[in-house]
């Protein structure tokens, strides 16, 4: 095939994946079967309808499929798992699609599908494409500035939220905001107008507030992050510790917001892009600078040390309660660097160690499947579900011998 011909079978593999993750499956087999017409041996065609018939059941069609992918490409890992996915539906086609795919990956050998990845570059998913085009896809503030917070915004974007930030009621929005403004590289003249704006409207909600998310991102949040912390921010550190809860909105509530924003804008997004935007709610800013502060704080008296040992102990136990793998490993490392200020306190820091490292190879083996990059929207629903529900017990079943 000359060079123009490849380019088309190319876009079309990309828009068929892309139709397939929307679950526009009619278009999605048109655009496949235009692809295969032109290049019958295309792995990636081949993987795109592989993954279709099964989405449809059709799982004789998909073995045939699977078979000339594992024919034409018998080094990738893609066929070998949606070989053994082929069997594992057929054997239970009632059960659930994650369950199939972890066991389909790990009877593969757990493969890393970032590493010569089997459809087009480009493909599109859940990115920076697709969040621009909620921006650009509405007026309206709040879900305008949802989007701004998941990829950073842009100078223009800044100078529109300090225009428009009255408009925006939403609390947890509001905290999201000021712990975004914190941490990027802003328009310093809309940075100094958002922040003076937020930290007037959110300072009473702190005050009375039973969590401690927002007191404590509005105790460290103009701070240095070198500096040692004070014996009134001890003393505030501790009162903040022994609120009842790090924070009382769920996270299944954050993403039912944002996937109700997104349906008010008319937005057509991917099944995951409401999960998306709704870790990019949870920041986790006033953790982050407490734990540099922490590490700058080197000269305390024993008994002070020990206090701020316990506050950091108990802080961390509140955020660990969350349960998203983000929070999870926020909590968990600010609980190790808490047992560091502890007396007997080794056998609870090397439980916290074993979890970290727990969750550390939860990251790695997450990345390593790519879901993006599997047109198969029963899978990406299951997938979604599971995370909403605990995130840290799901992700669990990638590194469980």
């Amino acid at each position: 095939m000359d060079e123009a011909p490849q380019r088309t079978v190319a876009d079309r593999i990309r828009e068929s994946a892309s139709q397939a993750r929307k679950g526009a499956l009619s278009e999605a087999r048109r655009e496949i079967a235009s692809a295969l017409k032109a290049a019958p041996k295309a792995p990636g065609a081949l993987m795109v309808q592989a993954c279709l018939q099964l989405e449809q059941g059709a799982l004789d069609p998909a073995a045939q499929t699977v078979a000339r992918l594992r024919e034409v490409a018998p080094e990738q890992a893609e066929g070998r798992v949606l070989e053994a996915l082929v069997q594992l539906r057929r054997a239970n086609p009632a059960g659930g699609w994650r369950e199939a795919f972890i066991a389909a990956w790990i009877e593969a050998g757990r493969p890393d599908f970032r590493e010569a990845p089997l459809l087009p570059e480009g493909t599109p998913g859940w990115g920076p494409e697709a969040i621009r085009a909620v921006w650009d896809g509405t007026q309206a503030p709040d879900t305008r500035l949802l989007a701004a917070l998941m990829v950073g915004p842009s100078q223009e974007q800044q100078r529109w939220i300090a225009r428009h930030l009255s408009e925006v009621a939403d609390p947890d929005l509001l905290r999201a905001t000021l712990e975004t403004f914190h941490s990027e590289a802003m328009d310093e003249t809309a940075r100094r107008q958002i922040q003076a704006s937020l930290r007037e409207r959110l300072a009473p909600l702190a005050a009375e507030s039973r969590d401690s998310q927002l007191p404590l991102l509005m105790l460290l949040e103009d701070t240095s992050q070198e500096a040692p912390l004070t014996k009134e921010e001890l003393q505030a550190l501790e009162r903040i510790a022994a609120l009842p809860r790090y924070r009382t909105t769920s996270f299944a509530r954050l993403y039912a917001a944002a996937e109700r924003r997104m349906k008010v804008a008319g937005i057509e997004a991917p099944v995951d892009g409401a999960f998306m935007a709704a870790v990019g709610e949870l920041a986790l800013v006033g953790p982050m600078v407490l734990f540099k502060r922490v590490k700058a704080t080197t000269e305390l008296p024993e008994k002070e040390r020990i206090r701020l040992g316990r506050a950091l102990w108990t802080l961390g136990e509140r955020i660990a309660e969350g349960n998203t793998l983000v929070e999870r490993l926020t909590g968990l490392r600010q609980m190790e660097q808490a047992a560091g200020l502890l007396p007997d306190f080794e056998a609870k820091r090397a439980q916290v160690a074993a979890d970290l490292a727990r969750g550390r190879a939860m990251v790695v083996a997450s990345n390593q499947i790519h879901l993006d990059g599997w047109p198969l929207p029963s899978l990406h629903r299951d997938w979604l579900k599971a995370s909403l529900d605990n995130e840290w017990a799901h992700l669990g079943a990638l590194v469980t011998p």
